[in-house]
């Protein structure tokens, strides 16, 4: 493990050079800014500050009940190729230093490399997550991270190799759905090369982890769902919902529903219940959001009115096995709005939509009266300094958005951020 103190302003960094004070002042005003609106933007590391540090985040952070942000870049260790999963823990008082712990430096094999997806973690703490390559077949892998033995000591170890059952996932990068069950997950691959989704049992003991195919997308062009493009969620009945970049009835992308036998063992149900048009967006991307009446939220990274991309809504019908119904609840510029918004789209208390749309990061407030257009607010843009390239999805907690982006920041190599909003 490698522990390293680093300051919340990176603009200290550049102080001790005489040559650069136009980029210090650059820097700090990135580091700590504010707007009109209240929000309160913060870079809570660098990465890159230390030797073999980890580079280029791809897959957000998760926060744990103390606070602890948690994620994984796609790129560093030893051989600066092979990723990291990393700890962030917050300052004791504010403006102190941040801490990152580098949790687990991947090799390559057996434990896999250049874990992209977001870590989930159980209620004892164990973290789960999924690396693009390596493993036994150098298809990717799913591994766990959990605390030693020793305080402060954290142990890495793959439980699953892809590529080794027929028709199995491969080259994972879209995270894991952990169930009381095992871990849920949906990837390239299957029979149909379209992609599958999968469920990995945890072992009895002295066992392994054992993995079942639940479902093979179509052929392409079948009209099926075809190649995942966001991660699973699951509504109180136990079906499961995504969405692909391709398929559907005009091959521009689907969202599908993927329901479980009434009898354990027997096939799982797949429907494609929405086929993008290109008006109504293209190439969705990013984990759907459930609302309050069964509705689903999302993102797609193109199409629209500007071709730049929107948030959509997709209601339920009133009768089982009618069509749903989609809304474009805004379509970006690709202005000083942003453009390709590829993450997904989170939700607070009062109703207000937060995402991300390639270097901005967005609020959209729903409208007093119904039919209304929704209202968006640009809660930060990305400059260099701060950050480039807002990688993965936004989590929320009390009024904090915490995020990471791939590229820039102090050292080039990408950032952890987050965004105080009233």
């Amino acid at each position: 493990m490698n522990t390293r103190q680093i300051s919340r302003r990176p603009a200290a960094t550049f102080s001790r050079k005489p040559h650069s004070i136009h980029l210090f002042l650059l820097l700090f005003l990135a580091t700590v800014a504010s707007s009109a609106f209240g929000q309160t933007f913060s870079t809570l590391y660098n990465f890159g500050a230390t030797p073999h540090d980890g580079q280029a985040p791809a897959g957000g952070v998760i926060i744990d009940p103390n606070g602890n942000l948690f994620g994984t870049t796609g790129r560093g260790a030893v051989r600066d190729s092979d990723g990291i999963v990393f700890e962030l823990s917050p300052p004791a008082n504010a403006g102190d230093l941040w801490i990152e712990t580098v949790l687990h430096r991947f090799r390559g094999t057996p434990d896999g490399k250049i874990p992209l997806g977001r870590l989930v973690m159980n209620p004892d703490g164990v973290l789960f997550g999924t690396t693009l390559q390596g493993g036994a077949n150098d298809l990717g892998t799913a591994y766990m991270v959990a605390r030693g033995n020793r305080p402060g000591v954290w142990r890495e170890k793959p439980i699953h190799d892809f590529g080794t059952v027929p028709d199995d996932a491969v080259s994972p990068n879209l995270g894991l759905f952990n169930a009381p069950e095992g871990l849920y997950g949906v990837d390239q691959g299957g029979a149909n090369n379209t992609g599958a989704v999968y469920l990995l049992t945890p072992p009895a003991k002295g066992s392994a982890w054992t993995q079942n195919i639940l479902y093979s997308f179509g052929a392409f062009q079948s009209g099926d769902a075809a190649f995942p493009s966001g991660e699973l969620v699951r509504d109180a009945s136990g079906n499961f919902y995504g969405v692909t970049a391709q398929g559907g009835v005009n091959n521009l992308g689907a969202v599908y529903e993927l329901s479980p036998p009434a009898v354990p063992g027997n096939p799982w149900t797949e429907t494609v219940i929405y086929s993008f048009n290109f008006t109504d967006g293209t190439l969705p991307a990013g984990r759907l959001l459930f609302g309050a009446h069964g509705e689903l939220y999302g993102t797609a990274s193109g199409g629209g009115t500007n071709q730049a991309g929107l948030v959509f809504q997709l209601h339920p019908p009133a009768v089982q096995g009618n069509s749903w119904t989609q809304t474009n609840l805004y379509e970006f510029t690709g202005s000083s709005d942003g453009s390709t918004p590829e993450n997904g789209v989170i939700a607070d208390s009062r109703g207000r939509l937060f995402g991300a749309a390639a270097d901005t990061v967005f609020m959209l407030r729903p409208p007093r009266i119904q039919g209304r257009p929704w209202k968006e607010t640009i809660l930060h843009t990305f400059t260099g300094p701060d950050g480039f390239t807002v990688s993965g999805p936004l989590t929320l907690a009390k009024k904090t958005l915490y995020g990471t982006t791939s590229q820039a920041g102090a050292f080039g190599k990408g950032t952890v951020f987050q965004v105080t909003i009233p």
